[in-house]
């Protein structure tokens, strides 16, 4: 028998009482980013389940002037190669005929709304753990390494401009008007409000007015950068020094990883009713609602993304 969602057992006892409020809580949503910047491409039908990217890597500059009535050596070419495989992803959960019919809320409706914002962070968690394990990585202050990150070791601008330094010097372009894209928790927005050379730049050299940083609390532009929060960015949980937590805060230049899904499968919201399962369902008794999509993320250029690991002082993750 399914596990089942009923009216009155055990999890769903406050859907079964005389009088409620009609207004529900409201869930908490994260700003699901990480979806948004990587290169699309997707899988036609009958097209397989996997693919492949592909770069010619350019040779050194030639630098030799040539001989006059005389063949020069030819140049030997190297292409690289990327691949990924898409695979699906999903949730579900049965319900009861009664508590589709007798339950004070309207089932349907909301947890259809609650499994498209579960399969939308599902998706961008997917996306986020492929992105983050990119070999270009920066350690605050003077860690070598993440498990000698302290406390105290915060993103600062100083941490910025080294990593769009390395950036620029890979020739990484920007993905949105011509800017690299930042991937920052609000815990390390907020050390950066209180890095002095940043609030003086806004000071300074900012707009006037309400719709300058220091009055809105978002950073936006900075220094070739927009940032972009999220409370669904990258904490590695007690890997620091003496259990510090580590944020990873990515910095993103054009090109920099794939997302990749199949043509013919795009995400899907599914609600079946009850007794649509047949025989499965001889008495016409459960329904589900779930989600079910199909991707791929995949780094494509590790040069064009890096990662700056860091402690933050605010939050209740901060060691």
């Amino acid at each position: 028998m399914p596990t089942t969602e009923l009216l009155g057992a055990v999890g769903m006892t406050l859907e079964n009482k005389q009088f409620y409020s009609r207004l529900l809580l409201e869930r908490a949503k994260p700003n699901w980013v990480y979806m948004s910047y990587g290169r699309k491409d997707g899988i036609p039908r009958n097209g397989g389940n996997s693919i492949e990217f592909r770069r010619f890597e350019r040779p050194s500059a030639s630098t030799s002037a040539l001989t006059e009535g005389t063949r020069p050596a030819s140049t030997n070419l190297t292409v690289s190669n990327v691949a990924a495989t898409v695979q699906q992803y999903g949730a579900f959960t049965f319900h009861s005929e009664v508590l589709e019919t007798q339950s004070i809320d309207p089932w349907i409706q909301n947890v259809t709304e609650m499994y498209g914002e579960h399969m939308a962070d599902s998706l961008d968690t997917v996306v986020r753990d492929v992105v983050v394990a990119g070999t270009t990585v920066q350690y605050a202050s003077t860690a070598a390494n993440r498990a000698a990150v302290a406390s105290g070791m915060n993103l600062t601008y100083a941490e910025i401009r080294e990593m769009v330094s390395t950036l620029r010097g890979n020739n990484a372009r920007g993905i949105a008007d011509g800017k690299y894209i930042g991937i920052v928790h609000p815990d390390s927005s907020a050390d950066l409000f209180g890095d002095s050379d940043i609030v003086s730049a806004f000071e300074n050299a900012g707009v006037r007015g309400p719709g300058n940083p220091m009055f809105t609390g978002m950073l936006d532009v900075f220094y070739g950068v927009r940032f972009v929060e999220t409370t669904n960015a990258k904490i590695f949980t007690s890997a620091g020094l003496s259990g510090a937590n580590v944020y990873a805060t990515m910095i993103c230049g054009a090109g920099a990883y794939g997302v990749t899904d199949w043509e013919a499968h795009s995400p899907q919201l599914l609600v079946k009713s009850v007794g649509s399962a047949g025989a499965d369902d001889p008495l016409s008794q459960y329904g589900t609602i779930g989600w079910k999509a199909a991707l791929a993320a995949v780094r494509l250029n590790e040069s064009f993304m890096g990662r700056i690991e860091h402690n933050a002082a605010f939050g209740v993750q901060a060691a």
